[in-house]
């Protein structure tokens, strides 16, 4: 997350300024750090322009914190230390896993949810990811019954179809980590667009030649398209409907990015051949912590069998996935 180190005797001072310029990322608590203050920032600020330092650090998410709902929701009092720690607000819906044990619950821990966050009108219970498009299976127990809703992140809105299409708040701050990363200029392939936070948010604020985003999905598709037009990006923006595999040798890329992290490995051939000399790739995969130093090697193993040198500049654990497994990223430069 991009932020503003101010010492904590100017915080206040710095922090009103920013939000009265729209420019203070609220969704985000400020951070602490050797007697300084950490601000998040939502839109790039000119270096030089401000008499602070800019850092990159991981901030806590305001949006996954929970709210009082646990201490109102009407349970068993022996199953109330079994109540889920944490959510996905998305717009005005929340989104979460209920473990078998409160499932006759759910309507009960749905109405604490509306009641303890005031944003909040819908609440679907998550019951895991399917299909080709890998939707999450959701169904509504509590509020207004709808999936679509709007979702605001570093200055730019989405609109999501939470039935329809995938969507993850959880990667803001490797969406904005990217972003920072793309340099003017560049044509950017995101294989696996999805509605667009990847492709969008870089068309915002990256002087990039075009984006190229493709996904196999036509109703993600259809919001992409929709959200490069309400975004004011529709000229940076373009859509591909289709297979990955299919598209991406067709465009000529100087950065790809692949977040399909259980199958990516699958497309790698495919990303390499959209890079005609030396470019990125952002490889996302999931793998046990044990297994991340190895699975560096070995990329950079199988980039070469098919034609291509490649070095690791970063890899870095982007999340924790499950009691055992973590979404790693790998930045890959390649050269011919």
């Amino acid at each position: 997350m991009r932020c503003l180190k101010v010492p904590k005797s100017r915080g206040e001072e710095v922090r009103k300024k920013l939000l009265d310029a729209d420019i203070l990322d609220n969704r985000y608590r400020i951070g602490h750090e050797d007697g300084h203050l950490l601000i998040p920032i939502k839109k790039k600020i000119p270096e030089g322009s401000v008499d602070y330092k800019f850092v990159d650090r991981e901030l806590v998410e305001r949006e996954m914190e929970i709210g009082d709902y646990r201490n109102i929701v009407d349970i068993p009092e022996r199953l109330r230390d079994e109540l889920p720690a944490s959510y996905d607000i998305i717009g005005d819906i929340v989104v979460l896993k209920i473990p078998d044990t409160l499932h006759r619950y759910r309507r009960e821990i749905g109405n604490a949810i509306i009641e303890s966050q005031k944003k909040v009108i819908t609440v679907l219970e998550d019951k895991g990811v399917t299909g080709d498009f890998r939707v999450r299976d959701v169904e509504h127990i509590a509020g207004t019954p709808k999936t679509n809703t709007i979702y605001r992140e570093h200055g730019m809105e989405l609109e999501v179809d939470i039935a329809d299409t995938y969507f993850s708040p959880r990667l803001a701050t490797e969406r904005w980590r990217v972003m920072q990363r793309t340099g003017d200029g560049e044509t950017v392939l995101d294989m696996f667009a999805g509605v667009g936070p990847y492709s969008i948010l870089i068309a915002r604020n990256v002087k990039i030649e075009k984006v190229h985003g493709i996904d196999i999905n036509p109703v993600a598709v259809k919001l992409l398209e929709k959200n490069a037009v309400r975004n004011g990006v529709s000229h940076l923006v373009e859509a591909h409907l289709g297979d990955a595999r299919d598209i991406a040798p067709r465009i000529d890329a100087d950065r790809v990015i692949m977040n399909l992290p259980h199958s990516s490995f699958e497309f790698l051939r495919y990303a390499l051949e959209s890079i005609r000399g030396q470019g990125v790739i952002h490889y996302y995969e999931i793998l046990s912590s044990d297994e991340i130093e190895h699975r560096a090697r070995s990329l950079v193993d199988d980039i070469y069998k098919f034609g291509y040198k490649a070095e690791v500049e970063e890899q870095r654990v982007v999340r924790t996935y499950s009691a055992s497994e973590v979404h790693t990223v790998y930045d890959i430069m390649l050269y011919v």
